[in-house]
């Protein structure tokens, strides 16, 4: 976690130096530079390692995103790390549930048959025991958990 941010600090650093400083850029175009340089890395790959990053590491994670706020790289509104992660995996998830052939596809646990229909679920696969960290950690396992119900009911 220390050397991301360092490298994204870096970027920062290199960001302001040669394009804000140098060429004038401000505005829309630095929060441009900041979404595909700075935040695509912090965000890559993270349905994969963020079940894994504790408190600390989410804290440093969204104290660096505050400091690009206040300092003008991002848009103010941006979404905390905690919301960009959360997405990221509903994201995945929804690409897995629907398609057959990705690669996640198959180790989804096996299907449940209800025989009552009280509420819409938002999938209906068997809930894996959590057994370790690792296995709690795990995407498959932490989003099954997660979503197992949808909040809005749809007619």
């Amino acid at each position: 976690m220390t050397e991301l941010i360092a490298t994204c600090a870096r970027t920062l650093c290199n960001t302001n130096s040669e394009l804000k400083s140098g060429y004038g850029l401000i505005g829309h175009a630095l929060h441009t530079v900041f979404k595909t340089a700075v935040q695509a890395r912090l965000l890559y790959c993270d349905p994969a390692w963020s079940g894994y990053c504790t408190a600390a590491d989410r804290d440093r994670l969204e104290s660096f995103l505050q400091r690009c706020k206040r300092l003008g790289y991002c848009v103010a509104d941006t979404q905390s790390v905690v919301e960009q992660f959360q997405l990221a995996d509903e994201t995945l998830f929804e690409r897995v549930l629907n398609d057959d052939r990705h690669v996640l596809h198959s180790l989804l646990p096996p299907r449940t048959e209800y025989s009552y229909n009280l509420r819409r679920r938002r999938h209906d696969y068997e809930l894996i025991a959590k057994t370790r960290t690792l296995n709690i950690n795990n995407f498959i396992i932490r989003i099954c958990y997660t979503k197992t119900v949808i909040d809005t009911f749809t007619l």
